[in-house]
């Protein structure tokens, strides 16, 4: 099951959910949650944002079984819950300054398997903001 929440792992998350049920033969279920309280505009268009990610990380594979939902509610207690019966549930990795560790909850909470999903590491790239360069004292 990929746990799909606005924290910008998404496409990493439904990546890798991909490949996890590829490699055990299965299929795989997107799972979108949403906080409550968002205007229909706007869960529309996090559905089909959803939706194309998903779209986007099955591109590749083939006849890969998939469903897709959209739930809203806490994400981490909604995700623990929707995962029962999953082999597997896909999250991203909590940042170090995560105000809701959601990978942390799901690893100490769900029934299941929970593998955590970095982004890219950025720390080796180059850095291409412009130099500031500190006046020189005089």
């Amino acid at each position: 099951m990929a746990g799909l929440v606005n924290d910008g792992m998404a496409t990493f998350v439904a990546g890798a959910a991909v490949r996890e049920a590829v490699h055990r033969g299965s299929r795989v279920r997107f799972v979108q949650v949403l906080p409550t309280g968002l205007s229909a505009e706007d869960r529309s268009e996090m559905d089909v944002a959803m939706f194309g990610v998903a779209l986007r990380a099955l591109h590749q594979q083939r006849r890969v079984p998939c469903t897709f939902e959209t739930v809203e509610g806490d994400a981490a207690p909604t995700l623990v819950e929707r995962s029962r019966g999953a082999a597997v549930l896909v999250v991203g990795r909590d940042a170090p300054d995560a105000v809701d560790p959601v990978g942390k909850y799901c690893q100490e909470h769900a029934g299941c398997d929970v593998l955590t999903v970095a982004g890219p590491d950025l720390s080796d790239q180059p850095d291409d903001r412009p130099k500031v360069r500190a006046p020189d004292p005089a």
